[in-house]
């Protein structure tokens, strides 16, 4: 019986090792590089930005609550909290999961543009905010939000500009972050007619692509513009509108663009090291 109890002491405190070295070897090999990973949630836009040493932002939120099965799988072990939301625009297809990821990660500011929709949809998502104590900040053109040596810049639109209901997809908060010298645009849902008669300077090394890859949201002129090494489109498998638009892909193709489509290959998550480290 003596010799049973001690073989039982043993077997359970090397169960005890075998469990702290596991421990021990995933947290010393979570990446401690500033990622961005952009999520597969059907028709919509998500994106979450996990900055080195520092919080999370996420962009977007997809249609539905089938984002936090993604974040799930994002979010690391010892850091599953999201710090602040950015809102692109009001459509569904972009702020859908927001009502799970607050009550669920508790945010502490919701940032969008100022415009807001009538439908009961939304005004319940800024209703649920408010009641959850979140601060709501709305930034335009000019404004930028530090992170650590990083930043993000807002290009378009400028704050207080009026949207009609019919389109919104312009009111898209366009920004460009700067991240370890490597520079990803953001361009929400805005037509590429629109967004040409912005001057600024567009370069950036990962564009996400305007609209789900339609044909209004991106052109030749606007590509040799931003020259991107990367493009990121967010769009549902065999969707009613037949996104990404062939002329889009052509376009980046063309370009010598790398391109990643959620539906095709699912999540994308990019690290900024010394090169861009694609996890796909």
């Amino acid at each position: 019986m003596e010799q049973s109890s001690k073989s039982i002491i043993i077997f359970g405190l090397l169960i005890l090792l075998a469990l702290n070295a596991a421990v021990w070897f995933f947290i010393l090999s979570e990446s401690n590089l500033t990622k961005i990973d952009f999520l597969d949630v059907g028709q919509g836009d998500a994106s979450l930005i996990s900055f080195r040493n520092s919080g999370k932002i996420m962009i977007d939120a997809g249609p539905d609550r089938s984002v936090l099965s993604e974040l799930g799988n994002s979010l690391d072990f010892f850091g599953r909290k999201i710090d602040v939301l950015i809102l692109s625009h009001a459509n569904l297809d972009h702020y859908g999961g927001f009502f799970e990821i607050i009550e669920r990660y508790h945010p502490r500011v919701f940032v969008y543009n100022g415009a807001d929709s009538t439908s009961e949809t939304f005004q319940n998502l800024m209703n649920l905010i408010k009641s959850n104590g979140v601060a709501v900040v709305a930034l335009g053109a000019g404004d930028k939000i530090k992170i650590g040596n990083d930043v993000l810049d807002i290009i378009s639109p400028t704050l207080g500009e009026n949207f009609s209901e019919k389109n919104l997809n312009n009111s898209s908060l366009v920004f460009r972050t700067t991240i370890n010298g490597f520079r990803a645009l953001f361009l929400g849902d805005a037509d590429s007619s629109f967004l040409k008669k912005i001057t600024t300077d567009w370069q950036a090394d990962i564009l996400k692509v305007s609209h789900h890859g339609s044909k209004n949201g991106t052109s030749s002129e606007l590509l040799k513009l931003i020259n991107p090494q990367i493009a990121l489109i967010g769009v549902g498998k065999d969707n009613k509108y037949n996104h990404p638009a062939d002329v889009v892909i052509n376009l980046l193709n063309d370009l010598g663009v790398k391109v990643f489509r959620t539906d095709e290959d699912g999540d994308i998550g990019i690290q900024f090291g010394k090169n861009l480290i694609i996890e796909n």
